[in-house]
């Protein structure tokens, strides 16, 4: 179980990064926003493309195999990323990274079922993602530190490189149990036609689909926006020259980049015990719906209220996506892995969003496309009042008390 926790924490880091390296890869290589928004691109079209593939390959081989495969994919992209010098390779790398995020996740996430009461899966699912994702909330801030120690920005990724060689190591001489999946868990591809058909499943695949793509084209974009709209350089810093806050945090930017990343893990952490208490689906609903309010005052405000309001606005994100996934996954009393593996290749909503916003923000400006993921989190926020998944699941043991 340490070694699963290491693999979240890790592929955090990898996820994060992204969102300050975007204007730094487009500096590097003298290529424009468009290009450089294909870095986030390319690692969410992973879970497009391999999130079946990695879960029928977990029924077939078990979860182990598939960790240990994703580990290696994460360590050797992360080695290539650092050693390369063409950018079409780079964000070939990052895909491969992707893929290997992606074989992580699959093979994780069947754990979850098995430590509680079916009841618990939301808030389960909320609080392990949530300890994993202080991964997502560190990575950010080690750019700049790394810089401001007399390295180039894209050391982070030798670093990465060698932190997954260490798991992987780790991971092959574990004892690790196996995953005994019901048939219900597994990959069944002759159902994922009549189940694509499912009103359910079509608009709480959206509700993936968007809110991942919403939260990359936000996350990924902060540094480019309160560079463009409020010229806050990447290089400038909250404290004072000399200080200490200022050497470990030499990026204000980079630093929200990381508080919207933490405050989000430290959100479902804090949500996840709640849950039992005031109810899943109210939790979803005051948190999507504080999404959107507080992406619309980062878009309204000046540049330090716009600097709060996105580090709140992961905050207010740290529901959404696990009440989606379980309220879909919880309406069904079969098929469990097929819907699973049909709502992780909707987190190819991260890729075209990701592209999207630079897109947009490159032909017209970023807070146009900054609307964009308002309106992607608007529909969310309209699948937790209006959706008819089920959350707020009760046991039939406890039932009955």
């Amino acid at each position: 179980m340490f070694v699963t926790v290491l693999l979240y924490i890790s592929f955090g880091l990898l996820t994060s990064v992204i969102g300050v390296i975007i204007d730094k890869f487009q500096v590097e290589y003298n290529v424009s926003l468009t290009i450089a928004g294909l870095l986030p691109f390319a690692f969410f079209l992973a879970y497009g493309l391999t999130s079946i593939p990695f879960g029928i390959a977990m029924d077939k081989y078990g979860a182990k195999i598939v960790l240990v495969l994703g580990t290696l994919l994460m360590s050797v992209g992360s080695f290539l990323f650092y050693f390369s010098n063409n950018y079409l390779v780079v964000i070939f790398m990052v895909f491969l990274v992707g893929v290997g995020v992606t074989a992580i996740q699959i093979a994780g996430n069947p754990f979850i079922r098995e430590l509680d009461a079916p009841s618990r899966y939301t808030a389960n699912l909320t609080l392990i993602i949530g300890i994993g994702s202080l991964g997502y909330a560190f990575s950010p801030v080690l750019v700049p530190l790394i810089q401001s120690n007399g390295f180039t920005w894209n050391t982070v990724y030798l670093l990465f490189g060698i932190i997954n060689a260490v798991i992987l190591v780790l991971l092959v001489i574990a004892k690790f149990p196996e995953v005994s999946l019901n048939e219900e868990e597994k990959i069944d591809l002759a159902q994922i036609g009549t189940l694509l058909k499912n009103p359910i499943i079509i608009t709480y695949s959206l509700g993936i689909f968007l809110y991942v793509g919403a939260e990359v084209g936000v996350s990924s974009y902060i540094v480019t926006y309160m560079s463009k709209v409020h010229g806050v350089a990447n290089d400038s810093s909250l404290w004072k020259p000399g200080t200490l806050l200022n050497s470990a945090f030499p990026s204000a930017t980079a630093l929200v980049v990381g508080l919207f990343w933490f405050f989000q893990a430290i959100g479902r952490m804090f949500v996840s015990p709640l849950m039992k208490y005031v109810g899943e689906k109210r939790m979803f609903v005051f948190h999507s719906f504080g999404t959107v309010i507080v992406l619309v005052v980062a878009i309204l405000g000046q540049a330090n209220t716009a600097l709060v309001a996105f580090a709140l606005t992961g905050y207010f994100t740290c529901t959404s996506f696990t009440s989606i996934f379980s309220a879909a996954i919880n309406s069904f009393d079969k098929n469990h892995g097929t819907i699973s593996g049909i709502m992780g290749t909707a987190i190819v909503g991260g890729a075209f969003f990701g592209w999207l916003t630079g897109y947009v923000g490159e032909l017209a400006n970023m807070k146009w496309a900054m609307v964009l993921n308002v309106l992607a989190f608007g529909y969310v926020f309209l699948l937790a009042v209006l959706g008819k998944g089920k959350l707020d699941v009760v046991d039939n043991a406890e039932s009955t008390l």
